[in-house]
């Protein structure tokens, strides 16, 4: 939300004449009646000073970026933060298109040919000249929709199936996208914009820095409402041979990052773990494990064993992202986000950067609700507010990676509606993931919406 207008100076309109007065009468020594008419001539006056007091907190609010408002803070982010408003942007897709059947010469599909669907309201235009290789049938080449802006989202597999330069394609038989349509944009709006230059501080950082992945990750498109950058761990088992040494054995495990209290020791091919400071002992240091098996233990007779430990991989960057509606991102933006992640000015050397999904965690809406007998609104207008409070429900809960599945938030939208008391049997608290401790963030999908009406109660 945009702050609201600083005062920088007051536009009290009955200050402001009272002044005018005080100082009318300080310097003639006459006392104004309300009905004089030089009191009317002090009132134009106030009026046309207190025009030019909220001019001058116009102008001056123009000159903060949280309150700027269109050319202005477009003046402001150019100046400041080198950040200029991103326009509509347009959807893309990939799309395949056949011929009837294999050639012996490469058959050309020229950049700008356009495809539509059957209702041919709007068209895509490929980006590149592609030939569909000696021997093969079709050809994947990329497409921009015409139009810029969310218009051209959400068309999906299938859908884009018209060619419309049919002149273009020698043996051409049919074409689809094989990707849903993504990607585009409105042009920013003001809270977008600033919030964008908010955001572009974290992009200075050469060191890998989470927010400077999340400020790359969230300049490809407006739709990704939440981005994750997480340094991940991993979860390794392997089997060790074990070496013999003054009536004890051995085993040795060379490696990075090892987290200690993650490690387990079984026989090979055990689901058991042996027991620590009973059948073994270990050492970590110099990237080194060594694993020094009892003579008094379980192991000491194995001449293999399994060891199981999880280690951060470091230099690695997983980037996670979240778009408006909740869904997950598409392949065409997760191309575009590694695509920004991933340039020699952004991902410092050692890094390693992919771009995975999120882990999606389903919960079903299920209560029921009471209505007190003395309330003053109707049925009707219960029933609209709860079908609005629930979507509410909906939209909060998927709008961030790891927010928990909270029915206690549920129920406080809707008491909100009128009802007397609501019994809410799903979902119940549920613990998400937020990707803030190496792991893979998780993110709440509605499943089943039942909504049950209980009737009136008395008090």
């Amino acid at each position: 939300m945009r702050n609201d207008e600083y005062q920088f100076v007051s536009t009290d309109s009955s200050t402001v004449i009272a002044n005018l007065v005080s100082a009318y009468q300080s310097f003639t020594g006459r006392t104004l009646q309300p009905a004089d008419p030089e009191r009317l001539v002090l009132s134009w006056i106030a009026d046309a000073i207190v025009k030019g007091l909220v001019r001058i907190n116009y102008v001056g609010n123009q000159n903060i970026p949280s309150r700027a408002e269109g050319e202005n803070l477009d003046a402001l982010g150019e100046w400041i933060y080198s950040l200029v408003r991103k326009d509509a942007q347009v959807s893309t897709c990939t799309v395949r298109f056949h011929i009837v059947a294999a050639q012996s010469t490469a058959i050309t599909i020229p950049a700008g040919t356009r495809v539509t669907d059957r209702s041919q309201v709007l068209t895509w235009a490929t980006t590149v000249d592609a030939l569909i290789p000696i021997g093969s049938t079709y050809i994947d080449v990329k497409a921009d929709c015409d139009t810029p802006g969310v218009i051209g989202n959400g068309y999906v597999v299938g859908q884009i199936d018209t060619l419309v330069d049919k002149d273009n394609i020698m043996f051409f038989d049919y074409c689809e996208n094989i990707t849903e349509t993504d990607g585009g944009t409105d042009q920013q709006d003001d809270e977008t914009y600033f919030q964008a230059m908010r955001r572009v501080l974290d992009s200075f950082s050469t060191a890998g820095a989470e927010g400077a992945y999340i400020f790359w990750a969230k300049s490809v498109s407006d739709e990704i409402t939440d981005v994750k950058a997480v340094r991940p761990r991993e979860q390794t088992k392997v089997t060790c041979d074990t070496f013999p040494k003054d009536d004890e054995r051995y085993a040795f495990v060379g490696g990075n990052y090892i987290i200690e209290n993650t490690i387990n020791v079984y026989a090979h091919g055990s689901s058991t773990p042996a027991a620590l400071g009973t059948d073994y002992y270990l050492d970590y240091s110099n990237n080194l494990l060594t694993i020094k098996l009892r003579n008094s233990g379980s192991l000491i007779s194995e001449d293999k064993i399994d060891v199981e430990f999880t280690h951060d991989l470091a230099g690695h960057v997983y980037i996670y992202a979240l778009m408006q509606d909740g869904e997950i991102a598409t392949s065409t933006i997760k191309d575009e986000i590694y695509t920004a992640c991933n340039q020699d000015m952004v991902r410092p050397l050692t890094d390693y950067v992919a771009v995975k999904d999120p882990e999606v965690v389903q919960y079903d809406i299920d209560f029921t609700y009471f209505i007190s007998v003395d309330t003053q609104i109707s049925l009707t207008d219960i029933q609209t507010a709860i079908a609005y409070q629930v979507n509410r429900f909906k939209k909060w809960q998927y709008a961030k990676l790891g927010r928990d599945i909270n029915p206690s938030m549920l129920e406080n939208m809707l008491m909100q509606t009128g009802v007397k008391r609501v019994v809410i049997r799903s979902p119940t608290f549920t613990h998400l993931r937020s990707g803030d401790t190496y792991d893979v963030p998780q993110v709440a999908h509605i499943r089943n919406t039942n909504i049950v009406n209980g009737g009136y109660e008395d008090e």
